[in-house]
């Protein structure tokens, strides 16, 4: 009987611990992207080839999406041949290195009406503070549109 008594409470105490090590709110032990949502105020600069085609103040959105990731709004910028539509990136990977937060997406396209926009999108948060860089071609544009973000 009392052996039965141990047995139980080692299994139950081994259960209780592989359901705490098994949590769904831990990935991995990355939670970062709620600690860069937000919305940041800022300034955009929109490049190609090196040549400046325009600063823009706006307010980039980021959303928590999963632990890790988030995505990305740059509201619609610029005029005529210049402009840009709203882009919303979406799986924006978010990783951590002391105090700075890395935000990553290697390949993105989105289509826009019939025009496909692609890029890739590299910042940073620290200090509640972001910015990032963004290449983007819009369509069959020979060469990217540059953009670089900083919060004012």
């Amino acid at each position: 009987m009392k052996r039965n008594k141990i047995l139980l409470t080692a299994v139950l105490s081994l259960l209780t611990l592989a359901s705490i090590s098994c949590s769904k709110d831990d990935k991995d032990g990355k939670e970062f992207a709620k600690d860069v949502a937000g919305s940041y105020d800022g300034t955009l600069v929109m490049s190609v080839s090196g040549t400046n085609y325009g600063t823009f103040d706006m307010v980039v959105n980021v959303e928590s999406t999963s632990n890790d990731q988030v995505s990305m709004t740059i509201p619609a910028f610029g005029e005529g041949h210049m402009s840009m539509p709203e882009l919303t990136v979406t799986n924006v990977d978010v990783e951590k290195d002391g105090s700075t937060y890395s935000l990553k997406k290697d390949q993105f396209t989105i289509i826009v009406g019939e025009v496909s926009y692609k890029g890739s999108i590299n910042g940073t948060v620290q200090d509640g503070k972001l910015t990032f860089t963004s290449p983007v071609t819009p369509g069959a544009m020979p060469m990217s549109v540059d953009l670089n973000f900083t919060t004012k």
